[in-house]
């Protein structure tokens, strides 16, 4: 250990020394501590005030925005409502006029229910829509578009109300992100209908982006399921919620944060920003109409950065006054010197690592034994620090370690054996996902419910990780139960929603495709809970889209409204059933992978054994992606009737 190399007539005294400082820098101390924390408190109080009526303000403001789309829609209702049966041309010339008065929507249809316009022709829908040629009129049905099987016509008809989608990318409309805000009228002589104006949510996006919130704040915007509209992170636009990002980060905050915020509440509280990540403001406010809910996030070292100079400043004139002070002490204090000394010697052997050493031999009772005894307690809290470090290390590894068991466990529950059913030449059938993360929510099934007729089942609930993987078992489960008691797919699947849904506290949902095959007469029966429709390739090498049939995500309604299919499939004929997380892959260019590839892959692809004709779509799909990480699992299901 080297000598203190301080001459001898400037070391301190510490018993006088302190003695006469303990004093003055007590009543300093405690002077600019209270000082700083009234400041503090009151700056603190007044822009929290701020940022709660800015929050109204924007979320106000925000909502009048909104009544601009959906004021035409419910005025073209209510005049629906009291006019008689009008003309086409009448009814194109009525949206029209409406959509020249509203800048901020981009399309507007007037939809009645099948056959309530003209019982000669089902479906009757005029649309209008803004063009850079200026509006363009068409019929929403001329294309096959079954508008009665959408969200935005079956919900505000079933329910006689308005109702706002949730956001979503308009292939249509150049893969725009738009919402609709649908008004239902019904009129006794000619049915029922809604009328429905559609909105780009880019510009609303970009007025988020652009509020100002200080220096280095942001604003966000979620829909009431959570899901971003705007975000500091462009990653995580329609691709996170903050539900997700909770489950993600461990959050248990953030998950509370995002019920009061998707059940419209407002409030100021503090929390470590996800985005930020250190501390910081946030206030939050619903937007009315839709139910979405506007945030505003301000750092809280820029709240207080007031106070803080406040506080340099004061800290200054302090060591002004206590060097001057010290000066004054120096000339008086001829004290001790080696209880310091040894204190100083312990904490140079505790820099150069020694974790056991302890002051020794330094009388009690004085500030400087007093400091003595802080040391010590210190160094005894730094060893109980670093054995809770090396715990919470080996803690981490452990949970790293039962994420990967979990999802081991999660894969040899699905059946992967091939053949599945060895003593059944009659067909080919295998099937895989592949999680985005540790666990997904991602699965498929397959069993028969009786000797002839096989349960095949692909299910992807809304979400990731954990908590996703949990309701994947349950709803696995429950399907499979349910299939082996009931033949007919759809008092199968409304028993497994009846089961779901009032413990369903998450809010979570699942969609799924379960279908029945006949083995003797090779007669497929499927219902689609909110699933993408199949792809189905005939033995001549013809390729169809099963039709898209109705029904809600089980978990989301009492009524599911399914509606059931059937197709007859003849020997060779290839069935490929997916979730979402085949066509929405993206590439490093953050283009989709899209439906129109896979039904390219289908058409081509070389008949042969089921593993070996999936492993070339995950193949292609692959080379797609590439080196992109994907945020959805995948799940893919190949059957082909062979006898």
């Amino acid at each position: 250990m080297s000598p203190d190399p301080r001459p001898h007539w400037l070391r301190l005294r510490p018993r006088f020394a302190i003695f006469v400082l303990a004093g003055v820098g007590l009543v300093v101390l405690v002077t600019s501590l209270l000082t700083y924390q009234d400041n503090s408190r009151a700056l603190l109080e007044a822009r929290k005030e701020h940022l709660l009526s800015l929050a109204r303000a924007e979320a106000w403001k925000m909502a009048d925005y909104l009544r601009g789309v959906s004021a035409p829609a419910q005025n073209l209702a209510a005049v629906l409502d009291g006019l008689p049966r009008q003309s086409e041309t009448v009814l194109y010339d009525l949206l029209s006029h409406q959509l020249e008065r509203a800048s901020n929507v981009y399309g507007m249809a007037a939809a009645y229910a099948p056959g309530s316009y003209d019982p000669a022709r089902k479906l009757f829908s005029p649309y209008v829509f803004r063009t850079a040629q200026g509006l363009e009129r068409v019929q929403l049905d001329a294309a096959g578009y079954n508008y009665p099987r959408q969200d935005w016509f079956l919900i505000p008809a079933l329910l006689g109300r308005p109702f706002w989608t949730e956001p979503y990318f308009d292939e249509g409309g150049g893969n725009a992100l738009m919402t609709t805000f649908a008004a239902p009228f019904k009129r006794a002589d000619q049915g029922e209908g809604v009328v429905t104006a559609d909105m780009n949510l880019e510009a609303l996006g970009r007025q988020t982006r652009g509020l100002e919130v200080g220096l280095g704040g942001y604003p966000f915007l979620i829909t009431r399921q959570g899901t971003f509209l705007a975000a500091p992170k462009p990653e995580w636009v329609m691709r996170e919620t903050i539900f997700s990002l909770a489950e993600e980060m461990d959050r248990p905050d953030l998950r509370a944060l995002g019920r009061r915020m998707a059940r419209g509440g407002e409030g100021v509280l503090r929390l470590i920003d996800p985005a930020l990540g250190e501390a910081a403001w946030l206030a939050f406010a619903p937007v009315a109409g839709p139910g979405w809910s506007l945030g505003m996030v301000v750092p809280e070292s820029e709240v207080l950065a007031p106070v803080r100079e406040a506080a340099g400043e004061q800290a200054v004139v302090a060591a002004t006054g206590l060097v001057a002070l010290v000066v004054v002490v120096w000339l008086m204090v001829v004290g001790l010197t080696r209880p310091l000394n040894r204190v100083v010697a312990a904490a140079r052997r505790l820099s150069e690592g020694d974790l056991s050493t302890q002051v020794n031999d330094v009388r009690p009772g004085d500030e400087v034994g007093e400091l003595a005894q802080t040391f010590n307690r210190m160094v005894s809290e730094l060893n109980r620090y670093v054995g809770e470090l090396t715990a919470t290390t080996k803690a981490k590894e452990r949970i790293e370690s039962e994420l990967d068991l979990a999802r081991q466990i999660q894969q040899s529950i699905l059946p992967r054996s091939y053949p599945a059913f060895p003593d059944r030449p009659q067909f080919d059938l295998f099937a895989l996902t592949m999680p985005a993360r540790e666990v997904g929510g991602d699965f498929y099934d397959f069993f028969f419910v009786d000797n002839d007729h096989l349960g095949l089942v692909v299910g992807d609930v809304s979400g990731k990780g954990v908590p996703a993987a949990l309701f994947m078992t349950v709803a696995r489960t429950l399907i499979k139960n349910s299939g082996q008691h009931h033949r007919e797919p759809l008092t199968a699947m409304n028993e497994v929603n009846a089961q779901i849904l009032p413990d369903n506290e998450m809010m979570m949902f699942v969609t799924v495709f379960y279908a029945t095959y006949e083995l003797s007469t090779g007669l497929l029966r499927w219902v689609s809970a909110g699933h993408p429709s199949p792809l189905l390739r005939r033995a001549g090498g013809k390729l169809e889209s099963l039709p898209r049939l109705a029904g809600m995500a089980v978990g989301v309604d009492d009524d599911l409204g399914l509606e059931l299919g059937q197709v007859a499939l003849e020997p060779e004929d290839v069935l490929l059933v997916y979730t979402d997380g085949l066509d929405e892959a993206v590439n490093a260019a953050q283009e989709p992978f899209g439906l129109e590839r896979a039904e390219a892959w289908l058409a081509e692809a070389a008949s042969g054994p089921a593993p070996e004709m999936l492993e070339g779509l995950v193949e292609h799909w692959r080379q797609f992606a590439g080196a992109v990480d994907q945020f959805d699992d995948l799940t893919l299901l190949l059957f082909r009737r062979k006898l």
